[in-house]
């Protein structure tokens, strides 16, 4: 087994295609298929099937492309420690890639970007942002080395997870928006101006199964995906927001927000961390974890 097999096998199911992939590797198509063969022809198994509209990974193939990009980033950290200044630090070198929803990527990942990368310059930082589901996705494909969400404690199957800290969800508007509420009860939710995340979202959707229980629905005057847009429509007045308190912390002590009372009861959401259970455990990985851990803390 070559690294150019692997490497040709990972572009057919990054682009799905035989063709796009000689075509990005610089190879005849008939190259590609070849390398497939022999490839699969050693493993004893198909890795992946033609189709119609292109190329699918089997069954197979997507559990050894787990361990391809593993092997993958190996060569490539091996390239680089070679070429390593003697200063610079043992193993802190190659590619790290991040994943966190909206709210996290937003306010919570920014300043442990900023001190990883002082910390270890050598590192390259990658940040993927989506919602939980699809980040997932990216880790059990070994697109990701962790992510980071917040909700209700969560368990994945094939990963391990950090718990690090409850996270407060809180009500907030400009306080100069016109006829705001005493308090937000569930008897006028489906009445207010609300600013929310898109239908869906982890704490969106506890607002929703509430409301859903009495046969009402939301009716936001704006959403989006993006929080801090949310957080500016508040301090515009455009509406009521509904976000984890860390995301609006900066506002309120400004006094561009207030908080708004309210006597729904809140869930009890958190911040997790995630990794592949067969990860391999590399230094830059150890160390942002490690990071987190110590600008978080941990339950479990």
């Amino acid at each position: 087994m070559e690294l150019r097999q692997i490497e040709t096998f990972l572009r057919i199911a990054e682009l799905g295609s035989f063709s796009r992939a000689a075509e990005k590797l610089g190879y005849s198509q008939s190259a590609v298929t070849m390398q497939m063969k022999q490839l699969e022809r050693e493993l004893g198994v198909r890795l992946v099937d033609r189709i119609p509209r292109g190329a699918q990974l089997t069954d197979q193939g997507r559990a050894f492309a787990f361990y391809a990009r593993e092997l993958m980033a190996v060569s490539q950290r091996a390239v680089a420690a070679a070429r390593i200044d003697e200063g610079d630090e043992k193993g802190m070198i190659g590619s790290l890639r991040i994943g966190g929803v909206e709210s996290v990527s937003t306010a919570i990942l920014p300043e442990l970007l900023v001190r990883f990368h002082d910390q270890h310059p050598h590192v390259e930082l990658v940040v993927r942002t989506a919602r939980a589901e699809a980040l997932i996705e990216d880790m059990r494909d070994n697109r990701l080395d962790l992510f980071v969400t917040m909700d209700r404690q969560m368990s994945v199957r094939g990963l391990a997870r950090t718990l690090l800290r409850a996270e407060d969800l809180v009500f907030v508007a400009s306080p100069a928006l016109d006829g705001l509420p005493g308090t937000v009860s569930l008897d006028d939710l489906s009445s207010l101006p609300l600013v929310l995340t898109e239908r869906g979202e982890s704490y969106r959707r506890e607002l929703e199964l509430l409301l859903a229980e009495r046969d009402e629905q939301l009716h936001p005057v704006v959403e989006t995906g993006n929080t801090e847009t949310l957080v500016h429509l508040a301090e515009r007045g455009v509406g009521i927001a509904y976000l984890p308190r860390f995301s609006v912390a900066a506002a309120l002590a400004a006094g561009a927000l207030i908080e708004l009372p309210t006597d729904i009861a809140q869930p009890s959401m958190w911040t997790q961390l995630f990794i592949h259970k067969d990860k391999l455990m590399t230094p830059p990985l150890d160390a942002f974890i490690r990071l987190v851990i110590e600008e978080m803390g941990a339950v479990a």
